[in-house]
């Protein structure tokens, strides 16, 4: 049985999985223990400064390393000491889950929590972790979805293909609902079930409705994971399904309608099945495409992806939001470099290098057992057109021209490319601070 406690045995592994990550959550929750840390690593640096001195004597080395274990020993407790009082805290009665919302410029509000707070970061984590492991929910792996996709959009078998998504997905999605089926199974322990009510209640006391679960607060994409599989389940029963696939609130199916099916309203179907769980499909992205009828071409946007298929040989490209999502990234790094230079023009062209180098390349994500890669090539290695990356570069030069004025400088940022960085799968290393610098002009925006 998995232990579901908000111990602070528990905590420590989040904190080391977290770590591991490149995300130190010692020195963004508990100063005192950062504190430790920092002296504990100034020793080190003594130590292996008096270990390559071979004239030293060993007296010198043995004391800093009994001074080094100390500080070790010290550290541990303190950590242990933050953890338990960060436990407690979420134990008692009256533990409150607070996160306030944040109006986008998209329709959809987000909300989040106080990331200075250690109780409401170590709760969330650990309800996630409990819900993870008792009800085995995943996300759908985007990349082989357009993969499949691909594969039979490309075939020549006469199909009926409906790509949709859930109108308002995370905001229609009923409390009473989700609940029911968690009190149901009974699998949650009490606590983890008192503070997901928490979480609903807060989600219900700051937009006014018992409807919805909180863009933005991790244990959102779980429950509805777990809302969607009678949906899935259901979907699927549908006569002449061939495929389907459902990445969040985005859908496509395929059929191949036998010659006495031909008359179905597949749409109808589906759309009762999402209706009868209080949910709608999106009018304005469903769309239809039959295949059965004379060989013509189409286009869908899924995924990051419009793809061309039905006649010709399939064509996938960028779509244009994702495309302007990379030229405003461009934008922003340059407006960044203005305004930094004008203070310290050394550092505001180091950090307009890294990022310009990160945007048209790829990463392996610091210390993941998964070794995820991600950048130009293998967010969206799936292209066979290349125009929107050639417009990029486009893009990114005629930013260099306009508002750098050092040749130098020019001459190092020209030498990066969209479609190099695509075709060459070019990778640059990023300790986890480099990154968190960088990507700090985007996530005001994005």
């Amino acid at each position: 049985m998995a232990d579901q406690s908000f111990s602070a045995k528990n905590f420590r592994k989040i904190l080391d999985i977290e770590n591991r990550k490149g995300v130190y959550l010692e020195g963004r929750f508990f100063p005192e223990v950062k504190s430790i840390t920092e002296k504990i690593q100034k020793c080190r640096a003594e130590i292996r400064e008096k270990a390559e001195n071979m004239n030293e004597n060993s007296r010198g080395l043995e004391e800093l390393n009994k001074k080094k274990e100390e500080l070790e020993d010290e550290r541990e407790e303190k950590l242990t000491e933050e953890l338990q009082k960060t436990s407690e805290a979420i134990t008692e009665p009256n533990y409150k889950i607070e996160f306030k919302r944040v109006d986008t410029s998209d329709i959809k509000s987000i909300y989040i929590f106080d990331k200075r707070s250690p109780k409401h970061y170590f709760a969330l984590k650990q309800l996630q972790n409990n819900f993870s492991s008792l009800y085995k929910v995943k996300q759908a792996n985007r990349s082989d979805i357009v993969s499949q996709v691909k594969f039979l959009l490309n075939d020549r078998f006469p199909k009926y293909v409906l790509r949709t998504d859930i109108d308002d997905f995370y905001e229609t999605i009923p409390h009473l609902e989700i609940l029911g089926k968690i009190n149901k199974d009974n699998l949650l322990s009490p606590l983890s079930k008192r503070i997901l009510r928490k979480v609903l209640n807060e989600y219900k006391g700051k937009s006014g409705s018992e409807i919805g679960i909180p863009r933005g607060i991790g244990i959102s994409a779980y429950l509805a994971e777990l809302y969607m599989r009678e949906v899935d389940n259901e979907i699927r029963k549908i006569s002449d399904i061939t495929y389907y696939a459902r990445y969040v609130d985005d859908i496509i199916i395929i059929f191949t309608p036998k010659p006495n099916n031909l008359g179905i309203d597949y749409e109808k179907k589906i759309k009762k099945i999402v209706k009868d769980k209080c949910l709608e499909l999106n009018e304005d992205k469903t769309f239809v495409f039959d295949l059965r009828k004379k060989k013509e071409s189409h286009k869908l946007n899924f995924l990051g992806y419009k793809i061309t298929f039905g006649k010709d040989e399939i064509k996938i490209e960028l779509t244009e939001k994702k495309f302007k999502k990379y030229r405003e990234r461009i934008k922003l790094a340059f407006n960044h470099y203005k305004n930094l230079s004008k203070i310290n023009e050394k550092k505001a062209r180091k950090i307009l290098v890294k990022r310009i180098r990160f945007l048209t390349g790829n990463i392996r994500l610091l210390n993941n057992k998964r070794n995820i890669l991600t950048g130009i090539y293998y967010s969206n290695n799936h292209l066979t057109e290349y125009d929107y990356l050639k417009r990029l570069d486009r893009s990114l030069r005629d930013r260099i021209n306009a508002q750098i004025k050092f040749p130098r400088l020019k001459k190092r940022l020209k030498k990066y490319s969209f479609v190099k960085g695509y075709k060459d799968k070019r990778f640059s290393p990023f300790n986890a601070k480099e990154l968190s610098a960088i990507m700090r002009v985007w996530k005001k925006r994005f």
